[in-house]
């Protein structure tokens, strides 16, 4: 502690700041894992860990394939820091730890695509300002993408997809669809819907009817009749004979006229009382009917950097957005529509199309798609 300020490794092993934060690291270590043999007699080599600190504490720090290139190629070495952004945390132990005990049971985790390199002077720890991370410094391999500051090149239409789960209770993708023929999908699954619930809600209305028929018999029934000051023992089990409609005539027939009160009472407070339960029912029959839909729209967008400090912008890139008519990045614009030429910052995006990614040569092309933790804001285009 400096000052009265924890820091940032002791906040968070103690879960009192969330490792996702900007922070400027600087590497300690390099663990090198001692080569072994797998049960076969082939050698196996476990992939080498980091030891960073934060200026005041250590940790361990798991990489990926990207990082670990890094590393063979030297760009990463001990002495040198790293910015990085959105890091996991992996523990063997749910409990919040001082940092000291945290050494062997914690390690951060490390994404390519969202660590960089830090000048030799900047101070180590948390950091006010997001780090922007361009294409050129992007890999197919490096993972979560933590923000990118693009400018819209081409926008293509939204397409939605639909998920189904079949008889064997695997689930199926049908489309991509247009907006005419997903409102084609939605209409006839509307019309089967109402349907279905029209055909139910008739056999319950017909139901309740049946059994307020009774009652008005049975109130009939027991009107002379003297009344006791308890219902009788068996009140549920001459309900339950009622549910035969063949059968329930005999069972009002023989019933004297004390019971009938009980029972009619019974009926009309039974029904009351099962209005939700059945409604629930009733909603579970239809969803086997006609199962809701579960539908996902998207679209693609060309994009490119907004700007780039080291390197040329010769890539681009083409982005899905998932959900997109969910989003909404103008007040005067409907949800999910983009304008070539907006620039806007988004977090999280990650690689997709992994084989189908080009070099970093003028012209290049690489493949990133949302993710549902990706947020967007709208920028001024820059003059």
């Amino acid at each position: 502690m400096n000052l009265g300020i924890r820091a940032p490794f002791h906040l968070i092993t103690t879960q009192d700041h969330p490792a996702t934060a900007p922070m400027v690291l600087c590497i300690s270590n390099i663990i090198w894992p001692d080569t072994l043999s797998s049960p076969d007699g082939q050698q196996v080599n476990h992939v080498p860990l980091l030891e960073v600190t934060d200026g005041w504490y250590r940790l361990k720090a798991k990489l990926d394939s990207t990082m670990i290139s890094a590393l063979d190629r030297r760009k990463l070495c001990i002495g040198r820091k790293i910015a990085v952004v959105g890091c996991r945390l992996d523990t063997e132990r749910k409990d919040p730890l001082e940092p000291l005990d945290a050494y062997e049971s914690t390690k951060l985790i490390l994404n390519g695509n969202s660590s960089q390199l830090a000048p030799w002077h900047t101070k180590l720890g948390f950091q006010r300002g997001p780090y922007v991370f361009a294409m050129h410094s992007l890999t197919p391999e490096g993972g979560n993408v933590a923000l990118m500051d693009i400018v819209v090149l081409q926008v293509h239409p939204v397409a939605y997809f639909e998920f189904r789960i079949g008889p064997d209770g695997n689930k199926y993708q049908e489309g991509p669809r247009n907006d005419a023929d997903e409102a084609t999908c939605r209409e006839n699954w509307r019309r089967k819907r109402e349907a279905a619930e029209s055909k139910l809600n008739e056999a319950h209305e017909k139901n309740v009817a049946r059994y307020l028929s009774y009652a008005d018999r049975l109130d009939q029934k027991a009107s002379l009749a003297t009344v006791s000051e308890e219902p009788p023992d068996n009140i549920d089990t001459l309900y339950d004979e009622l549910e035969q409609s063949d059968s329930a005539g005999r069972v009002l027939s023989r019933m004297r006229g004390s019971t009938a009160v009980w029972l009619a009472r019974y009926i009309r407070e039974r029904l009351e009382k099962d209005q939700e339960r059945v409604r629930d029912e009733l909603e579970k029959e239809v969803n086997e009917l006609c199962p809701p839909r579960v539908i996902r729209s998207f679209r693609v967008i060309g994009i490119q950097d907004s700007r780039t400090s080291k390197f040329p912008a010769n890539r681009t890139a083409q982005l899905t957005i998932w959900d997109v008519v969910d989003l909404r990045l103008a007040e005067d614009k409907p949800r999910g529509y983009f304008e070539v030429g907006w620039r806007c910052l988004v977090t999280n995006l990650m690689p997709s199309s992994k084989k189908a990614w080009m070099g970093h040569e003028r012209g290049s092309e690489i493949y990133l798609v949302t993710t549902r933790a990706s947020k967007w804001q709208k920028l001024k285009t820059l003059e």
